[in-house]
């Protein structure tokens, strides 16, 4: 690297379908810092990556998806390995093509190719974690191959991620905290008026809107959420749901058409609308009186930051990085996971009580989000490339250096 070359860093993502985890890469394509750094971005031609990337003027390079499942299953693991080997051989040549400085993994499939297309070409590699890792004998596989390479530097989502991620390892001050942020500039907070979203989906003006925004999986909890609300649909008349995504992912088509089926075996089809993927999720969220993240797993949360910023209070699980942005009863209300029973007992309460809901979106406004701005992203994110030592892949102060998280911890971030 020469003195007056700005740094490189080469993105790279194992799919071209956006979910959570490409979001995030797009805010970190839009702030990041152009006269320090030159962006280059690989991941597959299919889905809307490729485009949301080249609208931000970045070379984007293509290479083959990487396929890869948690199983043990002899068949599934060779495909999975074949489509990780056509990867490695791609991304070793746009290495050797873009000479990066920085090679940035937006996923674990993407940071194991990534470690892997490295070897011998002495680059620091960062795995963005934005994954709760399971358990299961794969993921210490994966922990196992992050450990042993010393040029592999960790950043996840929320200490929870963090935490599932390290496991026994004791990955030291390569492990860092970074968590998400968000334009709040693009989620302005609600004002009274009609509802375009509202209009357009045939929802009532006077309807308890409750919204679940994001992809359409299992994981989200969706079918859960469906049965909460027809223990109560006969007491709360005004209520009405809309479930604001799609599916990403094509084995989860039949997930949706079971959501579908559900809201008419309970009767509550009418009331139940699935508006699909929309672009204006801020005027989806204004219009909603509350948003409901019902997930059985959830490594961060975006989405509750975005509400917040919105000024429409928030209900959740109580798990993964959902409790270091979501405090019980202050700036939203927390329930267990699986207790379908406790969320219909939640939803109803909410729905009757204007003054809670109020205080609740007050306090998410005023204080929690401006501790996830994304301002606040791009700075401990580029302290982090700043860390790295291009020279010697190694951090500039490994002689000590705290964490991030702990660096989050001192500004207060995780005192949402």
């Amino acid at each position: 690297m020469t003195q007056s070359r700005k740094r490189r860093i080469l993105y790279i993502n194992h799919t071209g379908n956006v979910s959570g985890a490409e979001k995030v890469l797009v805010n970190i394509l839009r702030s990041l810092d152009r006269v320090k750094y030159e962006p280059f971005v690989s991941c597959p031609a299919e889905g809307d990556l490729q485009r949301l990337v080249e609208q931000e003027s970045i070379q984007c390079l293509t290479i083959p998806s990487i396929h890869a499942r948690f199983t043990l299953h002899p068949g599934r693991l060779l495909r999975s390995a074949s489509s990780l080997c056509r990867a490695l051989g791609a991304i070793r040549k746009i290495i050797r093509e873009v000479d990066p400085d920085i090679v940035h993994a937006n996923t674990l499939r993407a940071g194991i190719a990534a470690t892997l297309a490295t070897i011998g070409v002495n680059r620091t590699v960062i795995w963005h974690v934005h994954d709760i890792l399971p358990r299961h004998p794969i993921s210490t596989a994966i922990r196992f191959l992050a450990y042993v390479s010393e040029r592999t530097r960790i950043v996840a989502v929320s200490n929870a991620a963090a935490r599932a991620f390290s496991g026994a390892f004791s990955f030291k001050n390569r492990v860092r905290t970074i968590y998400n942020g968000t334009d709040l500039g693009r989620f302005p907070l609600k004002r009274r008026g009609v509802s375009p979203f509202r209009r357009e989906a045939g929802i009532p003006d006077e309807a308890f809107l409750v919204c679940s925004v994001g992809q359409i999986c299992a994981r989200k909890g969706l079918l859960e959420l469906l049965d909460a609300f027809s223990r109560i649909h006969t007491r709360s008349p005004q209520m009405h749901f809309a479930l604001v995504g799609s599916v990403v992912f094509q084995h989860e088509e039949k997930y949706r058409e079971d959501l579908e089926l559900a809201a008419d075996a309970s009767g509550i089809a009418a009331r139940v609308h699935f508006t699909g993927e929309r672009r204006d999720v801020s005027a989806v969220l204004q219009a909603a009186d509350l948003l409901v993240l019902n997930s059985a797993e959830e490594p961060f949360g975006l989405v509750l930051i975005e509400a917040m910023s919105s000024g429409t209070p928030v209900l959740a699980t109580r798990v993964g990085g959902i409790p270091e942005i979501v405090r019980d009863s202050e700036n939203g209300w927390l329930v267990e996971r699986g207790d379908t029973a406790g969320l219909a007992s939640k939803l109803l309460e909410l729905s009757q009580s204007n003054d809670m809901l109020a205080q609740a979106a007050r306090v998410g406004h005023e204080v929690t989000c401006q501790k996830f701005t994304l301002e606040r992203f791009q700075s401990n994110l580029h302290r982090c490339y700043a860390d790295i030592d291009v020279k010697n892949t190694s951090p500039l102060n490994a002689a000590g250096q705290a964490p991030l998280a702990e660096y989050n911890n001192k500004e207060g971030v995780s005192d949402a």
